[in-house]
C-alpha cells in the first residue's frame, strides 16, 4: 500500500489487481452481500461510494436498480480501471478520497465498505462527507469487526471506534450493529 498526498493508503497496480481479482470475490461472498442488501432496504436515490476499491458494491446496486443514481470514487487510478471493467459504464467513477469528492451534488446515502479503516482523517472526512448528503441524508460505514472470528487486524475496526469517530463532527449515530464478523455504522446530519 502506498499513501496518498492527504495521507490516506491507496493500493498501487499489484495489490489494485489482487484485491480485485482473488480478495475482492472472497470478500464479496462474507461481506459485500451483507452490504448491498442492507442498502437495498434504504430509500435511496442516490449513493455516493467512498474508497469503492474494484467497484463490487456499485456494480450491484445499479444493476439491481437501474434507476438508481450510483457515484463512486477511489484514490487510485489502478483500482478505478477494475471498476470501470466491471461497473459497465452503469456508475460515474472518479479519482477522489473521503477528503475530496469531485461531483458537484448531493447525494441520499453516502458508504463505505471496508474503506473507513484506510482513511487518515476520519472525523474530518465525516464532516468533509455531511456536507455532501441531502437534508435526511445517511452515512454508513461497513467494516470487518475487530470482534470477528477472522482475523482482520488493522482491516477491521470496532463499534466502539465507530462511534467515538463520530464525536465532535456534528452527526448523530443512527445506530451501530455488530454481526458475523462485520460492523455497521449509520449517522445522520440531524
Amino acid at each position: 500500500m502506498e499513501l496518498d498526498l492527504e495521507g490516506e493508503e491507496t493500493f498501487g497496480k499489484a495489490t489494485s489487481w489482487l484485491y480485485a481479482k482473488l480478495l475482492g470475490p472472497a470478500a464479496n461472498r462474507i461481506f459485500y452481500k451483507f452490504v448491498i442488501s442492507d442498502i437495498m432496504k434504504g430509500r435511496a436515490r442516490s449513493i455516493l461510494d467512498v474508497g469503492t476499491g474494484p467497484g463490487i458494491v456499485p456494480a450491484e446496486l445499479a444493476a439491481k436498480n437501474p434507476e438508481l443514481a450510483v457515484y463512486a470514487v477511489d484514490p487510485s487510478p489502478y483500482m478505478l480501471g477494475h471498476a470501470r471493467k466491471r461497473t459497465r459504464g452503469r456508475v460515474r467513477l472518479a479519482i477522489g478520497y473521503s477528503l475530496s469528492v469531485p461531483f458537484r451534488r448531493k447525494f441520499d446515502m453516502i458508504i463505505s465498505s471496508a474503506s473507513f479503516h484506510h482513511w487518515a482523517h476520519k472525523k474530518e472526512s465525516l464532516i468533509y462527507l455531511a456536507r455532501l448528503l441531502n437534508k435526511d441524508g445517511e452515512i454508513r460505514i461497513y467494516e470487518f469487526s475487530k470482534h470477528g472470528i477472522l482475523p482482520f487486524g488493522s482491516h477491521a475496526m470496532s463499534a466502539e471506534q465507530l462511534r467515538s469517530a463520530a464525536e465532535g463532527t456534528g452527526l448523530r449515530v443512527k445506530g451501530i450493529i455488530t454481526s458475523k464478523g462485520r460492523v455497521r455504522a449509520i449517522y445522520s446530519k440531524s
